[in-house]
């Protein structure tokens, strides 16, 4: 059967789904079925914190993926199979996720996984997928994972570095010449999203005039804003999820300081809770954040197929950035299971680092040296407006001539 007789089969009573159903024929290659190896489910995992600090992150995520796979299922399935996603808490936990995240891995009925939000958590699990032979996509930014380096390892959104170098080519076209980083010390995110934020200022000659780690669990952040205060910073830009950016916003709020935030806080999850304080903070963040705002054409329709229905359900919120992450880490998956023809771990995991994939989250094209398959421009910078986040100048320009394709 070709790829066009499968995606003629199967009905699509929905705009998501119909925008999967491309998504999957796009990526087969010609004349390959997934007809597979078996008539059950296609079996997936998913570990990602549903309580804890970061409950917001997996909440988005499980939420984002549960309704992608209730799509591709009304629509058929993979060639007929029903896709079953198994969703696990982690509890932003390092050691809860590594031992629910082994017990999955070791069950040979699932064909691939979807590792934690919570970054240290995800990279802890890395070792696990290589021996396990599982394919896995962490829904965290790990680093670890970008180089391809664990053959078994990808990642769905931006690593910390792709922040970084966004949010440091913009502070140049702005004129920023001093800056000062606050990051959580107690997360791979934040740390890492420190040492590549430095080091790119440091090569397009900003001076870094603060670099202070501070405890995501604090209530409390007078010592870091009094000493970025001090500091007289051209731009602060803040590393770190959960609740203590929220308090960074509103403690920092009326000091003159231009301050600017990451995907973590590109939400409403973030907005409401800062109120005004937020009023002009900007971040940046995947463009799928632009909604209404991106051109008509190919990818608006990939981000209003998750964002709709999402919308419909939340009392017309738009998504987190993080449910962006966590769709399109079903999509590549299911994608790649199609293109393996196959539910056989390595199969699926040769067919995944071959990917070129159009979703919400931008076009990701994953090869064997490249496991996180987007780059800078799959970002903008948002700014904080009336409650919203909305595109700054540089972004509305962006979107006009580098949205993906």
């Amino acid at each position: 059967m070709t790829n066009q007789e499968k995606s003629m089969r199967r009905t699509v009573p929905v705009v998501a789904t119909a925008a999967l159903v491309l998504a999957l024929t796009a990526c087969s290659g010609g004349g390959s079925t997934a007809s597979g190896n078996g008539s059950g489910p296609v079996k997936i995992g998913m570990v990602v914190p549903l309580t804890g600090f970061l409950s917001a992150l997996g909440q988005g995520d499980k939420e984002a993926a549960e309704r992608v796979v209730a799509d591709l299922n009304a629509a058929g399935g993979i060639d007929g199979r029903q896709v079953e996603l198994t969703v696990v808490d982690d509890k932003a936990d390092v050691t809860e996720s590594v031992k629910q995240f082994n017990q999955l891995a070791s069950d040979p009925s699932y064909s691939a996984m979807l590792a934690s939000s919570f970054v240290s958590a995800a990279t802890a699990v890395g070792s696990t997928a290589q021996s396990a032979k599982i394919p896995t996509i962490a829904l965290g930014p790990v680093d670890a994972f970008a180089d391809g380096s664990n053959p078994y390892a990808f990642t769905s959104p931006p690593i910390p570095a792709v922040y970084a170098r966004a949010l440091v080519d913009y502070w140049v076209s702005q004129g920023v010449k001093t800056l000062a980083i606050g990051y959580t010390g107690g997360d791979l995110y934040g740390t890492n999203g420190d040492k590549a934020t430095a080091e790119y200022a440091k090569e397009a000659g900003i001076d870094v005039v603060l670099d202070e780690s501070y405890d995501q669990t604090a209530t409390d952040f007078t010592p870091l804003i009094t000493k970025v205060v001090s500091a007289k910073p051209d731009a602060f830009v803040v590393w770190g999820a959960g609740p203590a950016p929220v308090i960074i916003t509103k403690q920092i709020a009326g000091k003159g300081i231009a301050t600017y935030f990451t995907g973590a806080e590109a939400s409403d999850l973030y907005l409401q809770p800062a109120g005004d304080a937020a009023e002009g903070v900007k971040a940046a963040a995947t463009i799928a954040l632009g909604g209404d705002a991106l051109p008509e054409g190919a990818y608006k329709t990939k981000v209003m197929a998750v964002a709709k229905p999402w919308m419909d359900a939340n009392n017309g919120a738009y998504p987190p950035e993080f449910a962006f992450g966590g769709a399109s880490g079903v999509e590549l998956l299911a994608a790649a299971i199609d293109a393996a023809d196959s539910t056989d771990r390595q199969k699926i995991r040769d067919a995944l680092e071959k990917t070129d994939l159009l979703t919400s989250n931008g076009r990701y094209t994953y090869s064997p040296t490249d496991h996180m398959g987007l780059d800078a421009t799959s970002l903008a910078i948002f700014e904080a407006k009336g409650g919203a986040w909305v595109p700054t100048e540089a972004a509305t320009k962006q979107f006009a001539t580098e949205l993906p394709q």
